[in-house]
């Protein structure tokens, strides 16, 4: 009798997969590639799918400053602009000197900084985001200037922004 490769591969397959002596799969906690726009949601305390659109917003904030890019500027609402900036729309003029302010090793670390949850509030449907909680790829950026010990998150029509 002559037995197909592939029907003997998919009868071996279970045994395969039986393999390995714990019966909890465990895998270290994902993280995007440099050019990925999504965060991740990394840990099991992962705020809800609901929070996804805030936390991206800030996602994108960080990544831009990174990156040095100026539509990051528009992640963040005019009230937020004037402390960090010293005023609305004078973002993307003083985006270079704020990041010149920021060490190499913080720049490298935004670069892989994700977002993997928030907490409710300070006011009604605002999200709060500890610098404690996000996630580095590598060594931690130092808070201060750019990087708020919290970031507040706050919804403005259809489109998420930081607002404190």
């Amino acid at each position: 009798m002559r037995v197909r490769p592939s029907l003997a591969a998919l009868t071996l397959l279970p045994l395969l997969a039986a393999c390995g002596g714990a019966n909890e799969v465990t895998m270290p906690p994902l993280t995007p590639e440099p050019g990925d726009s999504r965060p991740a949601e990394t840990s099991a305390d992962a705020a809800p799918r609901e929070t996804l659109p805030a936390r991206l917003a800030l996602y994108k904030y960080l990544r831009g400053m990174a990156a040095g890019n100026a539509r990051a500027c528009a992640y963040l609402a005019p009230a937020y602009e004037r402390r960090v900036f010293g005023g609305p729309g004078r973002c993307p003029s003083r985006l270079g000197r704020a990041r010149a302010r920021l060490r190499p090793q913080d720049l490298a670390a935004l670069r892989g900084v994700t977002v993997p949850t928030c907490e409710e509030g300070p006011g009604a449907g605002d999200y709060t985001v500890r610098f404690e909680h996000l996630r580095w790829k590598g060594a931690p950026a130092r808070p201060g200037g750019l990087l708020a010990a919290n970031f507040v998150l706050r919804g403005n029509g259809n489109r998420w922004q930081v607002a404190g």
